[in-house]
């Protein structure tokens, strides 16, 4: 019974590890992701709600990932203190990119991970862009 109950325990503090091995670190550590590059206008100031009602109109930058991600908090921040364990959807900071060329195409982005912290961020976890480039789709 005590060997039993000491496999389950070593099995059992094994698992979270192998997973964790599948995540992804906040920054300063760099990743490439891939997917469909799109461009949204959503409501921005004030209220972030409503175009309708007075929010400005703001362009929002979104991946939409190939693949579910988790990203591991970290300590000693701010800003990236909770994780995340299925994210399939990355909103893209991008300041030096013609946006709309890639709009509907699968492209590969590099940079770095942070978590939300504004209104102008509207997916828990977002990547500021340091290069894209286009992507072909997997071979079948």
């Amino acid at each position: 019974m005590t060997r039993l109950v000491l496999s389950l325990l070593l099995v059992g503090s094994v698992a979270p590890l192998s997973s964790a091995a599948r995540c992804l670190s906040y920054e300063p550590a760099v990743v490439t992701l891939a997917g469909e590059f799109s461009v949204q206008v959503l409501p921005g100031p004030p209220g972030y709600t409503s175009m309708a009602r007075g929010d400005l109109p703001e362009t929002v930058v979104i991946l939409e990932l190939d693949e579910a991600l988790c990203v591991l908090s970290k300590t000693g921040t701010i800003h990236n203190t909770r994780s995340h364990p299925r994210v399939r959807q990355v909103q893209l900071e991008v300041s030096h990119v013609d946006m709309r060329k890639y709009e509907g195409k699968r492209i590969r982005a590099t940079g770095s991970l942070f978590g939300a912290h504004t209104g102008h961020h509207r997916t828990p976890v977002v990547l500021r862009v340091e290069g894209i480039r286009p992507d072909r789709p997997a071979s079948k």
